[in-house]
C-alpha cells in the first residue's frame, strides 16, 4: 500500500503547530482556567490540574519531548512544562507524584537528566501506593464486597497508579518493583467471584462496583444492584491492561496468568457480535432484573471511544492475548477494530476530536492494529481519520483544538483545552504517531508516551 507521504508531512506539521501553542507553561494555563471557568455551571468538566498527566503540565510535556525528535529546541518547553508541574506539586502533596514519572523518564531517555527527581518521585510514590493499597484492603475487610470505579480504575485508581510504578521497575527500582507485585497481587484476588448481600445469590465478578458507591443518583437508578464496568478508562479493562503490560515485562505474581485469562474472558462474555464484527458496551447490569436477560445491552450502549468503548476494550483484549499467547484473542481483537472502522460514526464521535472519547483515541487504536497486524484496511482507515483531524486544525483557536464538553444536562460550545486526555496535546501526540507509524516506524511497545493510557 503506498504510503501517503503529503498527509504524514502534514499531520507532523500539525503536531508541531499545536507544540508551539502550547510553548508558555505560565500561557497554557493562565488561559485553560479562564476557558474552563466560563463553561455552565451546570457543565461537568474538570478544572485545570497543573500536575496531572491527563489533564496537566506533564501530559504536554511529553508532546514536547516527542516534537524534540525533530527539533532539539522543544526540549526546553518539555522542560519548563515538567519544572511547572514540580512546582505545583509541591501544593498538590503526594498523590500528585506519580504522574511526573512517565514524562520526566522519556525527558530523560532522550536528553539525559532527572537523576534525583525519577528517584525521589518513585519513592514517594511507591509509599502513597502501597498507603492507598492498605486503606482499600482494610476497606474491603471491614465492608465485604464492592468497589468503586476509583479503587482500580486508570484515571484516579490502582492501574493509573501502577503506570508510574511499572515505568519506574522497568528502569531498575525495586521499591516499586516490590509495591508493583503488591498491587498486582490485590488485582489477582479481585478476580475471584463474590456472592454481595444485594444480589440473588449468585455469584459475579470481583469488581462488582456497589450501587452504595456511585456518585451519582443516575447511576443508582440505572443499575439498583450494582454494576460491572467493561471499559478501560473506569472499567476492567483498565486493570487487564495493566497485568498484560507487566506479566510481558517478568513482573509477575502467582495466579497472575490465570487471573488475566478470567477478566479476557469474561470481556470476551459480555461482547457482541453484529454482522460487521465485535464490540461491547460500556457497563453491565451485575444482575439483570429480566431472568435470563444477557448481561449487557449490547450495541445499542456500544461506544467506539478509548474510554467506554471499542477501541480501548480491543487493544486491551490485543494486550491480553500477547500476554497470554493466544492467536485467537488477538485476531478477535483486529476483527473489532476492522469492525468499528466499518460502521458509521453517531454526531457525538464525529464532532470530538479528543483522545478520551473522540477520535483521536480511535485513530491511535487503529494506527497501533495496522502496525501489529499490517492490515492495509487499518491504514486505509487511520489515513482518512488523520486527514479529518488535519483538516480540522484551527490556528484561530488558543491551542489548535477545542474540546467538546460531554452534553449532559445541556450541550456546551467547545472549550480551549491543553491537555492529553480531551484536548490538543493528546491530539497532537496521535497525529505525530500517527505519521511516524505510518512511514514504518516501529511503534514503542513498552512505555512510548501512550503508556500513559495503559496502550505501551
Amino acid at each position: 500500500m503506498t504510503v501517503p507521504h503529503a498527509l504524514c508531512d502534514a499531520a507532523s506539521d500539525t503536531a508541531h503547530r499545536v507544540a508551539d501553542l502550547l510553548g508558555s507553561p505560565e500561557r497554557v494555563a493562565e488561559t485553560t482556567r479562564a476557558a474552563f471557568a466560563a463553561l455552565p455551571p451546570e457543565v461537568p468538566q474538570p478544572a485545570w490540574q497543573p500536575t496531572s498527566m491527563l489533564l496537566g503540565h506533564p501530559g504536554i510535556a511529553l508532546l514536547h519531548t516527542r516534537c524534540a525528535r525533530n527539533d532539539v529546541q522543544y526540549a526546553a518547553v518539555g522542560h519548563a512544562h515538567l519544572a511547572a508541574a514540580v512546582a505545583a506539586a509541591a501544593d498538590a502533596g503526594p498523590a500528585a507524584v506519580g504522574d511526573l514519572l512517565l514524562p520526566a523518564r522519556l525527558h530523560a531517555n532522550a536528553h539525559g537528566g532527572y537523576t534525583r527527581l525519577l528517584a525521589r518521585c518513585a519513592e514517594v510514590h511507591a509509599a502513597y501506593v502501597r498507603a492507598c493499597l492498605g486503606r482499600l484492603m482494610t476497606q474491603r475487610q471491614k465492608r465485604g464486597p464492592g468497589l468503586a470505579y476509583s479503587d482500580y480504575d486508570v484515571i484516579s485508581g490502582l492501574a493509573g497508579q501502577a503506570r508510574g510504578l511499572l515505568a519506574a521497575a522497568g528502569h531498575g527500582d525495586e521499591q516499586c518493583a516490590q509495591v508493583l507485585r503488591e498491587v498486582l497481587r490485590f488485582l489477582v484476588g479481585m478476580t475471584h467471584s463474590v456472592r454481595p448481600a444485594e444480589g440473588d445469590g449468585s455469584e459475579i465478578p470481583g469488581w462488582w462496583c456497589a450501587p452504595d458507591r456511585y456518585l451519582t443518583s443516575r447511576d443508582r437508578a440505572e443499575f439498583p444492584r450494582g454494576d460491572l464496568n467493561v471499559g478501560v478508562a473506569h472499567g476492567i479493562c483498565g486493570p487487564l491492561a495493566l497485568m498484560s503490560l507487566a506479566y510481558r515485562s517478568g513482573h509477575r505474581v502467582p495466579g497472575m496468568r490465570d487471573a488475566v485469562r478470567r477478566m479476557a474472558d469474561w470481556v470476551l462474555g459480555v461482547g457482541h457480535t453484529d454482522d460487521l464484527g465485535p464490540q461491547w458496551p460500556g457497563r453491565v447490569a451485575a444482575y439483570p432484573e429480566v431472568a435470563g436477560e444477557p448481561p449487557r445491552a449490547a450495541g445499542k450502549k456500544s461506544t467506539p471511544g478509548w474510554c467506554y468503548g471499542t477501541s480501548g476494550i480491543a487493544w486491551t483484549l490485543h494486550l491480553a492475548g500477547q500476554a497470554l499467547g493466544d492467536h485467537r484473542m488477538t485476531a478477535l481483537a483486529e476483527d473489532a477494530v476492522r469492525a468499528l472502522v466499518r460502521r458509521p460514526r453517531d454526531a457525538a464521535v464525529s464532532a470530538d476530536p479528543g483522545f478520551c472519547h473522540g477520535r483521536a483515541g480511535i485513530l491511535h487504536t487503529v494506527c497501533r492494529m495496522a502496525a501489529a497486524r499490517g492490515s492495509t484496511e487499518l491504514w486505509a482507515a487511520a489515513d482518512g481519520i488523520a486527514r479529518e483531524l488535519v483538516a480540522e486544525f484551527d490556528a484561530r483557536s488558543a491551542f489548535g483544538y477545542r474540546q467538546v464538553p460531554p452534553p449532559v444536562p445541556t450541550a456546551a460550545d467547545p472549550v480551549d483545552s491543553p491537555g492529553l486526555l480531551d484536548g490538543a496535546a493528546g491530539i497532537a501526540l496521535v497525529l505525530a504517531g500517527y505519521a511516524d507509524a505510518r512511514r514504518g516506524a516501529a511503534p514503542d511497545d513498552a512505555n512510548g508516551w501512550d503508556a500513559a493510557f495503559l496502550m505501551s
